[in-house]
């Protein structure tokens, strides 16, 4: 801190205002510019390798035929996450790879197209949840996948 820095902290403190400094990211700047422009993830509970997404938040909807795809994968490989447009909070596709992340499993289309090599679009779940082709479009997609 200069010691300008150091009074003005001092006449914040005098105030009772709490100075808030930013941390370095644990990214690297080279990695986050790459991200950008393009759509993000909004990562929300569990961890893993996989990343189930949708647009819509996640409200428990579908619940056993969620969990029956978790089994599939592994509940513990599992995390959720929320589409995002570009720059807005979330993660881009190699800062999810910094992360551990291998797949993302998205229900439903992206916020716009994508070009991520570890994307895997399926039907929605309320299109999963009632019709059988699309259920069977999901296991053709996933097979490949899971035979590696």
């Amino acid at each position: 801190m200069t010691r300008l820095d150091v009074r003005a902290a001092q006449r914040l403190a005098a105030m009772g205002i709490d100075r808030w400094e930013r941390r370095p990211s644990a990214v690297p700047p080279e990695v986050v510019a790459e991200d950008i422009d393009e759509a993000r993830i909004r990562l929300l509970s569990g961890h893993g390798e996989w990343v189930l997404v949708q647009q819509k938040p996640w409200r428990g909807e579908h619940e056993a035929l969620l969990s029956d795809i978790q089994a599939l994968l592994g509940a513990d490989r599992c995390r959720f996450g929320q589409w995002a447009e570009a720059g807005q909070a979330g993660v881009g596709p190699a800062e999810m790879q910094a992360r551990g992340v291998a797949r993302v499993l998205s229900f439903g289309p992206p916020i716009e197209p994508l070009d991520w090599s570890n994307l895997i679009e399926v039907p929605a779940l309320d299109a999963l949840a009632s019709d059988a082709e699309a259920r069977r479009e999901l296991w053709r997609r996933l097979a490949p996948v899971l035979s590696d």
